[in-house]
């Protein structure tokens, strides 16, 4: 991993910068209540990122080598929870206040968990760049850091990128295209994870 860092970072850049369901759930959150009110959502997503790219170099790639149908269960409730955060962005309704209720740390959190990039994204990282003659405990924590400052970084990119767009699109019908386009690369993104 250390000798392989630069062309590590590179592939962290690429895969946690690039359109998948976390970037394009904050994208919609942040259009919708803006930066500040997806803090929670996104450090939810951050830390359960964070925890799957521990358990990842801790053997849960070998599990699902070993136990197919592991995998092929959490690809189908990854699908089913995608489309639940899909749902909510197309249906978002206003508090009291009347401003949109911004999604919970503990929705940001089941995000990574559940889905099929990221477990794609880590399990072929640790195979590729991380040297098994190496100190375990430095590779781990190489992996687990790039990785987590990466989501974090390009998360919170993507989630002011939306507010941005809010600021600009005045119109309600507009915003609501916004969100339908969201959606369906969220969507998206994850079948094609999926039946890749």
């Amino acid at each position: 991993m250390q000798e392989n860092f630069w062309a590590f970072l590179i592939f962290v850049i690429v895969m946690t910068g690039t359109p998948g369901p976390g970037n394009i759930a904050s994208m919609a959150l942040g259009q919708a209540v803006g930066f500040k009110r997806s803090i929670p959502f996104l450090s939810g997503v951050v830390i359960g990122g964070m925890t799957m790219d521990f358990l990842t170099a801790m053997g849960l790639a070998q599990l699902f080598m070993a136990y197919p149908q592991v995998s092929a269960v959490l690809k189908i409730g990854g699908m089913i929870y995608i489309l639940y955060l899909a749902w909510k962005v197309l249906n978002m309704q206003a508090d009291s206040s009347g401003k949109p209720k911004a999604f919970k740390f503990v929705e940001g959190l089941a995000l990574h968990p559940l889905n099929p990039k990221h477990y794609a994204m880590t399990v072929s990282a640790f195979a590729q760049f991380v040297d098994p003659s190496a100190n375990q405990t430095t590779e781990i924590l190489i992996f687990v850091a790039t990785f987590t400052c990466g989501a974090a970084f390009f998360h919170s990119l993507w989630c002011f990128a939306g507010e941005s767009f809010m600021k600009m699109l005045r119109s309600p019908m507009v915003r609501h295209s916004v969100n339908i386009s969201m959606v369906v690369l969220m969507v998206g993104a994850t079948a094609y994870a999926l039946y890749k």
